[in-house]
């Protein structure tokens, strides 16, 4: 593959708050291997996209990704591709995770997103709301699984306490056993009670958190090793591992402003 300066190269759009995200790019090209934590919806607003997944090449306009599925590359060229990071084990994803099955990538007809592509489009030239974001995100889910009544449980607030504590806790200090005597749960309650609410295990969600803890460090202009030690991460190759793990980039890649609008929507 020809070298590239950036692998959104005409500029990437990036809406994040705690356990997912939404990236719009015009183009998008990667070709290191990963195996992100969530499942990945991408979805072509314009030509369609080449992915590899497992061993398993799709061209498509439409696919979605198993969590930690190996993906191997990406090439969306004037795709005006849009990608959905969704924690499938959370209920309101039940659908796309039945979906799945065991399969590591299936194709979508575009068809089902017809109706939504505009405003993917707008999100991807212009900063929408968050609360514009996450309905897109709802209607998205919606497309593709229909309109199922799936009970959704109030939040737990020993879990919503123990994201708070994960918040401010450094990388390199989180451990099961600490944050449960936190939040005055067994290690073993507060993993299944975590699980269910957020998607992810409180190993991932910390890197989650850390991720983003050190993109703000980072657009307040420090050096990256004084990022990975303020974000709690070990050393440079224990962030590269995480950013990857997170977007199939490394820290500099997502962090370029020439390149990257991160956009807050907590």
């Amino acid at each position: 593959m020809t070298d590239i300066e950036h692998p959104a190269p005409a500029g990437v759009t990036i809406y994040y708050w705690p356990c997912s995200l939404v990236l719009l790019a015009p183009s998008l090209i990667l070709d290191r291997p990963t195996s992100p934590l969530c499942a990945t919806l991408r979805i072509a607003c314009r030509e369609p996209y080449t992915i590899e997944v497992e061993g398993k090449t799709i061209t498509t306009r439409a696919s979605l990704v198993a969590p930690k599925a190996g993906r191997k590359r990406v090439l969306a060229v004037n795709s005006d591709v849009a990608l959905f990071y969704l924690p499938i084990d959370v209920p309101e994803y039940a659908g796309l995770k039945t979906l799945l099955a065991d399969e590591p990538v299936i194709d979508l007809p575009i068809e089902k997103f017809e109706a939504l592509l505009p405003r993917m489009r707008q999100a991807m030239t212009e900063i929408v709301s968050a609360d514009s974001i996450k309905q897109l995100v709802r209607d998205v889910v919606l497309a593709i699984t229909g309109d199922q009544k799936i009970f959704i449980p109030p939040p737990d607030a020993r879990v919503t306490e123990a994201c708070r504590i994960l918040d401010d806790m450094p990388l390199s200090e989180v451990s099961l056993e600490t944050v449960a005597g936190k939040v005055h749960l067994s290690a073993s309650r507060l993993r299944e009670l975590f699980k269910q609410q957020t998607g992810f295990t409180i190993g991932e969600y910390a890197r989650w958190r850390g991720v983003w803890r050190a993109a703000l460090f980072w657009q307040r202009g420090m050096k990256l090793t004084d990022v990975a030690v303020e974000a709690g991460f070990y050393d440079l190759a224990h962030i590269d591992k995480a950013f990857n793990e997170v977007f199939g980039m490394n820290p500099s890649t997502v962090i370029d402003p020439r390149f990257v609008t991160l956009v807050n929507c907590e």
